[in-house]
């Protein structure tokens, strides 16, 4: 009896400490990784800039979507033990985060490829080292925090 009380007990301060991990992780990459250079990607102007650690990040965001609700379900499940019934849902969206932190590993290596054969040309000064410009002269005009709104 005392063997059960405490496996039901690791089992959910495992689960509240994976949904714990999922919602940190979620929270660091929306309000501190500057997602916006994702967003200078997409509008292609004369500056761009890429960071591979957020593309990897973002890809990553799914899979801990999946992980905590994973964790909620473990949570509210009575007794002690694994879950055995899986859904279809946990399924397709554990298929989908999957394949989006693939994508998202494999995007952040295939990008520099791509703007290095584009007509953008690297800074590389220090911390201007993640800014692609069409003009080498528009290095010197760089404001760093440019993307973000305060």
């Amino acid at each position: 009896m005392k063997k059960d009380i405490q496996q039901w007990l690791v089992f959910k301060v495992v689960a509240i400490f994976i949904m714990a991990i999922s919602v940190g992780f979620i929270y660091v990459i929306y309000f501190y990784m500057e997602m916006v250079n994702v967003k200078s990607l997409i509008i292609q102007g004369d500056v761009i800039e890429f960071s591979g650690k957020v593309i990897i990040c973002m890809g990553g965001i799914p899979m801990f979507i999946w992980m905590f609700f994973f964790a909620l379900r473990m949570l509210i499940k009575k007794g002690h033990g694994t879950i055995k019934t899986k859904t279809l849902i946990g399924s397709v969206w554990g298929g989908v985060s999957i394949v989006a932190f693939f994508a998202g590993f494999i995007a952040a290596f295939v990008i520099p490829f791509i703007l290095m054969v584009s007509p953008y040309t690297s800074c590389n000064m220090g911390k201007y080292s993640s800014y692609y410009v069409i003009n080498p002269d528009l290095c010197k005009t760089i404001v760093p925090d440019q993307w973000v709104k305060k």
